[in-house]
């Protein structure tokens, strides 16, 4: 029995839910203060991991 997971997109303003063997794995670097922080994080598509990325950036 196969059992398709779903994920949810990690870019806050997309909210799509996609399958997990679908989904698009990205590192989003980031700063928590003055520590400079690499998540890996799910998206649904290529454009939601790069817009996540830019809303990231200082």
């Amino acid at each position: 029995m196969v059992i398709n997971v779903k994920i949810k997109c990690a870019y806050h303003l997309c909210n799509k839910e996609t399958e997990q063997t679908k989904s698009v794995k990205s590192h989003l670097h980031f700063m928590k203060g003055t520590i400079p922080v690499t998540e890996e994080r799910q998206y649904c598509s290529k454009q939601c991991a790069e817009n996540d990325q830019m809303a990231h950036e200082l």
